[in-house]
């Protein structure tokens, strides 16, 4: 449902021109805050991106002085003491997940070099709507707010930035009140009001549950074929070609990354289909100096590990199985994904869209499916209230 919170905008002059620098997936996040962070702040800018180095829009930002920080805890930030004697005069804020802020460090070395500000909120945060990895970890708005505060010595005058983050809040609990939700992460005063209602949200995902639990054991998976899956029965049994799958709740997701991230092209066993280069959006290249298929069955089981496979349905579950996989159950994301729009789902791209996932730029299909079906698992678990942890028994 839309929501509306420009009334609530309040109108501040800081001192310290803020910078909000934007992951693109951030952008289209319902409940994301930087945008109202930007509107309220008179001076600040919010630009989205991944590469900002060379990006003509941030380039006073690397003055190779300190006038500029960046909000980034880090081993070797300075004490914000010292900050408060010298405050910046430009605050970089980074936005979008714990994994999306590293990325943009890691892909940014002259952002990267910029001094850290590094600050220990004094409250918890409020973002009640959205799970966050602790107390301690802030939104965007209430970071913002914070240090703005501290830094010019007036929090009450910063209180007022997140009248429009309150008010979005409370709406959103309303909506999920009147339809007997719970958000995950939710303040413990809702916990008693949860209970009542026997938990609506965690039966409709019911099969995720464990796996959140220990996130780690959460793969999801995607493979493409040397055949259309409803041309089958016409070209013989598919011929698994591409191979993806990712441990999207894991801190570190996305990147290029060992333990969260596994990408395995296949060399074909047969002609290529006419079409298939085109739908796969690779090279001939790219899958006839691929790997031999047990090469990639054994790359995929080091990489699954002890983990639950989630797939759109079965097929890239018995393209495994056909390569010589032996038979396993999965979560059937798709299944997930009908119960949650309360109808069928369609395609995974347009549950994906109307979950709210940001369209992935990712060059080939399976990598685009799988930042889709990612994304799906994201958007499913923020509905989710956790259950205490098993005591006992396997996931």
């Amino acid at each position: 449902m839309d929501v509306c919170w420009c009334a609530q905008l309040p109108t501040l002059t800081p001192k310290t021109q803020v910078v909000f620098l934007q992951h693109p997936r951030e952008r289209h996040v319902p409940i994301g805050t930087a945008r109202m962070a930007h509107l309220s702040l008179q001076g600040s800018r919010l630009v989205e991106g991944v590469f900002f180095d060379d990006d003509p829009r941030v380039q006073d930002l690397f003055g190779g002085d300190d006038s500029t920080a960046i909000l980034f805890p880090d081993d070797d930030a300075r004490p914000f003491a010292a900050w408060q004697q010298h405050p910046p005069k430009r605050l970089v804020v980074l936005d979008g997940t714990w994994s999306q802020a590293k990325k943009l460090l890691t892909s940014n070395p002259k952002l990267a070099a910029l001094p850290k500000l590094s600050f220990q909120p004094a409250e918890p945060g409020r973002y009640r709507i959205r799970k966050e990895p602790t107390d301690q970890h802030l939104s965007t708005i209430e970071a913002t707010a914070a240090v703005l505060g501290a830094l010019e010595g007036d929090v009450d005058a910063y209180r007022a930035l997140l009248q429009p983050f309150d008010a979005m809040v409370e709406t959103q609990l309303g909506f999920l009140d009147r339809a007997g939700r719970e958000p995950s992460g939710s303040a413990s005063r809702h916990s008693s009001r949860s209970a009542r209602r026997g938990s609506r949200a965690d039966r409709r995902f019911e099969e995720l549950l464990p796996l959140l639990q220990r996130p780690q054991r959460l793969v999801v998976v995607y493979a493409e074929a040397n055949a259309h899956p409803r041309a089958a029965r016409d070209a013989g049994a598919p011929e698994m070609l591409h191979l993806v799958a990712s441990r999207p709740l894991v801190d570190g997701a996305g990147d290029d990354d060992s333990h969260t991230r596994l990408d395995v092209r296949i060399r074909p066993g047969r002609s290529l289909h006419d079409t298939v280069l085109v739908r796969l959006g690779l090279a001939r290249a790219d899958l006839e100096g691929g790997v031999d298929v047990a090469v990639a069955l054994e790359r995929f089981r080091a990489f699954l590990g002890d983990g639950r496979l989630v797939c759109w349905g079965a097929f890239a579950r018995d393209l495994l199985e056909q390569a010589g996989d032996s038979h396993r159950g999965f979560v059937d994301l798709r299944a997930l994904s009908c119960r949650a729009l309360g109808g069928p789902a369609g395609g995974l791209d347009n549950a994906a869209v109307r979950l709210g996932v940001t369209p992935s730029l990712a060059p080939t299909r399976a990598a685009r499916m799988l930042d889709d079906a990612s994304g799906v698992v994201r958007a499913l678990a923020a509905q989710v209230t956790m259950a205490p942890p098993p005591t006992s028994g396997d996931a």
